[in-house]
């Protein structure tokens, strides 16, 4: 009876391991058309999900269920992640028509891609549509033709492009490489991070608004940009965005952190520090810690970078550490905000400790990767759990 007790226990033991276990996972497409499933605590793969093609930009649901996936041949594949399938597949193209996203992602921090993170789509959250730029490359008899961007919203349900709205005059070559969006949690508008704030109706795709970005207490100085981004733990009508200013006398930059509430229209800014070269800046999940890669001296291979570690609510550099870096690379925040994951240009992911900057733990993934790494907030549990 004891032992019966015993490896009962054992069996109870295991069970909840692995439930707490599968609550923090992660995913990153790769080159042989799958998308690798990875498990946080176990800091290994736990599993893989075959793709029509090969994954290039991500998405992730406004519920957090699912994954938005297109290929380089512009095949949309919706992954629901607690299935582990495919529920949804269709393609974008036909024979003489190939369309191509015109990517909106952030260049804010001189060089950065703020983790690789944002993925140029804004996803309904109602679950409906994916709003993204389109370009058409028609193949004619004797030419190929690329006609002028349009905004289009990509009907989830009906597996189509629904509606697709030329640029007005003044944007004839859309947003601009460096714009970023983001739908309101109703579905009904648009919020375009330019200069200013754009805000359109995307039933009509007409601009309803502006809000407009302050000044820095500075004489001279450029306005705040902001950048949206796909971060999982904004609240639907909040972003949480990295800001620079340039003054334009001696062009010295400014860096920052905004937030924004888009009912409300009321932005915080928090400088933090001079606009430093760096590779991308990501904030834990607790929005205590602020992380980036900071480029140094040489190029490539050669180059020597740092870890900097930033102090969110005292708005300052608390800690910076060398260490030898790939020639391209992505980065990433884990979902405690314990670990860093270093991967790109390459068939690894290096686990980092966000407290020491040490290099804990190097895992294979087999195949290069191909598209961002995507990590889930943990579930908030109750008081009795």
């Amino acid at each position: 009876m004891r032992k019966l007790m015993l490896v009962v226990c054992c069996l109870a033991c295991s069970v909840a391991a692995a439930q707490t276990s599968s609550e923090r996972l992660m995913y990153v497409g790769t080159l042989d058309k799958k998308l690798l499933i990875i498990d946080e605590g176990k800091e290994e793969v736990v599993g893989e999900i075959s793709l029509g093609g090969i994954p290039r930009t991500t998405a992730l649901s406004a519920d957090k269920k699912k994954l938005y996936i297109f290929s380089t041949q512009m095949l949309l594949e919706t992954v629901d992640l607690q299935s582990r399938k495919v529920v949804s597949s269709f393609s974008l193209n036909d024979p003489r028509t190939h369309l191509r996203i015109q990517a909106n992602a952030p260049d804010i921090v001189n060089g950065g891609n703020n983790g690789g993170r944002f993925s140029g789509i804004a996803v309904d959250p109602n679950g409906r549509y994916l709003y993204t730029t389109m370009r058409n490359v028609v193949k004619a008899i004797d030419e190929y033709r690329i006609d002028p961007p349009q905004f289009v919203a990509i009907d989830l349900q009906e597996k189509r492009i629904a509606k697709a709205w030329p640029f007005p005059k003044d944007m004839n070559q859309g947003f601009g490489f460096n714009a970023t969006y983001k739908v309101s949690a109703d579905g009904k508008r648009l919020y375009v991070f330019q200069e200013n704030i754009l805000i359109f109706d995307l039933d009509t795709f007409k601009q309803i608004d502006t809000i407009e970005l302050a000044q820095p207490p500075f004489p001279g100085a450029s306005p705040y940009r902001l950048a949206a981004s796909d971060d999982p733990y904004d609240a639907p009508d909040s972003v949480t965005s990295v800001f620079t200013s340039v003054d334009s006398i001696v062009h010295k930059g400014t860096l920052g952190l905004a937030k924004i509430d888009l009912t409300t229209r009321k932005v915080d800014y928090f400088p933090i520090g001079p606009l430093l070269g760096m590779n991308g800046f990501l904030l834990s999940p607790d929005r205590k810690r602020g992380y980036s890669v900071m480029p140094k001296i040489g190029a490539g291979a050669n180059r020597e970078t740092e870890w900097w570690v930033w102090d969110i609510e005292n708005h300052k550099v608390i800690k910076k550490k060398d260490f030898d870096t790939r020639p391209t690379f992505r980065f990433a925040v884990s979902s405690d905000g314990k670990k860093l994951y270093l991967y790109g240009a390459g068939s690894t992911l290096e686990v980092w400790d966000a407290e020491t900057l040490e290099a804990r733990k190097l895992i294979y993934l087999n195949k290069d990767t191909t598209t961002n790494l995507v990590t889930l907030p943990q579930p908030v549990k109750s008081a009795g759990q």
